[in-house]
């Protein structure tokens, strides 16, 4: 009888040992999870930050390959910019339309919108963008 009670308890102890080490394994396997997620985060981090650098690399090489100080965006890049036109952007009112504030190519500018009614704007609006341009 006694035997049986030694044996009994021998095998719950190693029942124990057993359980804490699948609580170690379980807690080591998290940890190693947790780690490989927070990695796994910096490295797209990391290409994030590549690409855009080399966006903003190509750009400049573009500009200066061409002798050119200025950029001209396309509708669908000044859309993007100013969320759509969305109101918020708006900083204000020309004579020729809104004005809205926005990033373009990691710098904040002004964007000028021309409205179809507005012919006397038309011109004005043409002369001040040749102006800018000298």
């Amino acid at each position: 009888m006694e035997e049986s009670r030694f044996s009994e308890e021998a095998a719950l102890s190693i029942i124990e040992q057993e359980k804490a080490r699948c609580r170690e394994a379980i807690d080591a396997a998290e940890e190693a999870e947790k780690r490989a997620a927070i990695e796994a985060q910096r490295r797209l981090n990391i290409e994030k930050t590549l690409k855009e650098a080399a966006k903003t690399k190509r750009a400049k090489d573009n500009l200066s390959y061409h002798g050119i100080r200025y950029r001209r965006y396309s509708i669908e890049e000044i859309e993007v910019a100013t969320q759509y036109f969305l109101e918020s952007k708006k900083i204000g009112e020309g004579g020729y339309g809104p004005v809205y504030n926005c990033y373009l190519d990691h710098t904040p500018v002004a964007v000028k919108v021309l409205r179809p009614d507005a012919a006397q704007g038309r011109s004005q609006f043409q002369r001040e963008v040749r102006n800018k341009e000298k």
